[in-house]
């Protein structure tokens, strides 16, 4: 018939009511979602940066030895200055995560000083 569903709306304050609970211990600072874990993450970033440091050393290499060979060949000074533009970009690089490895590596002895 038309009645009130009495059973629906409690159901309804219930939820309500957590939601509320939900938003209180936000407020308060207490974190109730999914727990994520700050130093595997460092870990996992500072893993890639040695590996595409590793990657750029061997670039870095290659290319002072195709430096090298194209001297040796008697290629224009045109070819050979393109080949250090490259490698002046990949040293960059390479200076470039050497900062951000030594940034990932202090932090932790900054967070164990406070």
């Amino acid at each position: 018939m038309g009645g009130i569903d009495y059973e629906k709306v409690l159901n309804d304050l219930m939820s309500e009511e957590d939601r509320l609970r939900e938003i209180e211990r936000k407020l308060i600072g207490i974190e109730t979602g999914p727990q994520i874990n700050y130093e595997k993450m460092k870990e996992l970033e500072r893993r890639q940066l040695i590996l595409k440091y590793i990657e750029l050393k061997n670039q870095e290499r290659d290319m002072l030895e195709l430096i090298k060979e194209l001297k040796i060949r008697g290629y224009t000074k045109t070819e050979i200055t393109k080949a250090i533009k490259r490698l002046r970009k990949i040293r960059r690089q390479i200076r470039i995560i050497r900062q951000e490895l030594k940034l990932i590596n202090e932090e932790p002895q900054m967070q164990q000083k406070a």
